[in-house]
């Protein structure tokens, strides 16, 4: 595989070539496993609470080959950040107008929520814009990523996607919400959904009606990356594409040549735009074939403009982060990869009881 190549952190330039205090979720064991039957939200009277209707499972979305396509990923919480980068691009006011040309479409890989210090608002800015763009002959492409469905499990109950969520930065999102931390320090699962779904009733109907995954031209959209040896349904309608990292983009087995990608070649996905992993700046995988976006590393949150037939011709668009609300879990990177690897087939049973099997026509 090609060394990956980081790009320059300033954006809008063409790119070539001991003891510490109680935290959060230091009391998680105690506020997990009092979710209804089958780890589903129970109201009062013991039944199952959608009061606007079951999930369903979300198509992919196709992006007209014509448009012109932004793509973001890992924005957390940074509302400030995402305004700033998405007015000095050309797609918005600097607040909650669209403002792009015709024939231009904005995708988020996923990952709005958590961490950063105003989650909620940035999923009701990012809708309002999904909402907005049809009318100006533009899209907006919202994907789930990781945390998304962390938020949703937590507020589901089920006991190991509320650890993730309370590991990884998912107070924040709460705070965002109005929370304050007595409201969820030793409640439980039941209590927490509740108090976050009368504080902001619209945000989980919101990120459930986000896609698992986007493609224009040749470029696969997505959160994690592709999953080798997957036929396409299977990688629609399993969450494993959210939690890959190194299997992926630091695979031997080059993308999208080696056989192990063959559905995707076949399918003519052989560009890849990510994030899920955090990275400094902008960096290229498989030589110019995957572009990961999630640039926390860095300390900025990024959009792309992919202007050309080759990622390496992206025009990029960087601005500085605020302080997290909350900080993750001291975990290892070797404790990450045993959640990653967990949570994935938690969260595809999850999703069979909640949304029910894939079904294509």
């Amino acid at each position: 595989m090609a060394a990956a190549r980081p790009a320059p952190p300033s954006g809008g330039t063409r790119w070539r070539g001991a003891t510490r205090p109680a935290q959060p979720w230091d009391r998680c064991a105690s506020i997990v496993g009092l979710a209804g039957e089958n780890g589903r939200p129970v109201d009062e009277t013991g039944a199952v609470a959608y009061p606007w209707g079951m999930p369903t499972r979300v198509a992919p979305v196709a992006i007209p080959d014509e448009f012109t396509v932004f793509a973001a990923s890992d924005l957390h919480g940074q509302l400030a950040a995402t305004d700033r980068l998405l007015a000095r691009a050309g797609l918005t006011d600097g607040a909650e107008a669209w403002t792009a040309p015709p024939g231009t479409a904005l995708v988020i890989t996923g990952d709005l929520v958590d961490r950063g210090p105003n989650s909620v608002g940035l999923v009701r800015r990012m809708a309002s814009l999904r909402d907005q763009a049809p009318a100006r002959g533009g899209m907006v492409v919202l994907l789930e990523g990781n945390h998304e469905i962390q938020l949703l499990g937590a507020l589901d109950g089920v006991p190991d996607i509320f650890r993730a969520f309370m590991t990884f930065g998912g107070a924040a999102t709460l705070l965002s919400a109005g929370m304050r931390e007595a409201e969820w320090l030793g409640a439980s699962a039941q209590a927490l959904a509740s108090r976050f779904l009368a504080a902001a009733p619209d945000v989980r109907s919101l990120v459930w009606s986000f896609a698992p995954y986007a493609r224009w031209r040749d470029v696969l959209l997505v959160h994690g990356g592709p999953v080798p040896g997957q036929d396409l349904a299977a990688f629609e309608g399993s969450a494993r594409r959210l939690w890959i990292r190194q299997r992926f983009f630091q695979a031997e087995e080059a993308f999208p040549a080696a056989s192990a990608w063959s559905v995707y070649r076949r399918a003519r996905m052989e560009r890849v735009v990510f994030g899920h992993t955090p990275v400094a700046a902008p960096t290229l995988f498989h030589g110019v074939h995957a572009l990961n976006l999630d640039t926390w590393r860095g300390q900025t949150v990024s959009l792309a403009h992919l202007a050309g037939e080759r990622l390496d011709d992206a025009v990029l668009f960087s601005e500085p982060v605020e302080p997290r609300a909350i900080a993750d879990a001291p975990v290892t990177p070797e404790q990450v990869l045993a959640i990653d690897a967990a949570l994935a087939a938690i969260v595809d049973d999850w999703w069979l009881r909640t949304k029910g099997p894939l079904r294509r026509g």
